[in-house]
């Protein structure tokens, strides 16, 4: 026979063991979680940089037409921060902004490293496809 001491501590054991195992699974999700958030918020940068990359042609003002273009240029950095390719190329691109000639180079390179970041296989697609968008005529 079960005495009340013993019935007391299975009752404790039961207890402590479904908390943990709940605290447990709550910081296994919150992880996850974060790591997906993160993730989804690179694929919007990036999104948005290749969605909007055909007003490289434009004079490089911000307008009504631009802004989200700059805007996802603008996040990188903060989205990124733990890629230090990514990181490089963005530096990269800003140090030679003014250069004639290298801003499509900078941003072909910002695309693939951020591709790569992603684990997103663009192998199979030249420079001049990531340089030319799709623009009806």
């Amino acid at each position: 026979m079960i005495d009340f001491s013993e019935k007391t501590f299975y009752i404790l054991f039961t207890l402590c063991s479904s908390l943990i195992s709940g605290l447990i699974g709550v910081l296994i999700s919150n992880y996850y979680f974060r790591r997906l958030e993160a993730r989804k918020l690179k694929f919007d940068v990036l999104r948005n940089i290749v969605k909007f990359r055909f007003f490289l042609l434009s004079s490089g003002t911000i307008t009504s037409d631009n802004k989200e273009f700059f805007a996802a240029l603008n996040e990188v950095f903060i989205v990124f921060h733990d890629s230090k390719e990514v990181l490089n190329c963005l530096k990269k691109l800003h140090d030679e902004l003014q250069l004639k000639g290298r801003l499509i180079d900078n941003i072909i390179s910002l695309i693939k490293h951020m591709t790569s970041n992603l684990d997103i296989n663009i192998a199979t697609l030249n420079d001049s496809f990531i340089e030319s968008p799709f623009v009806p005529k």
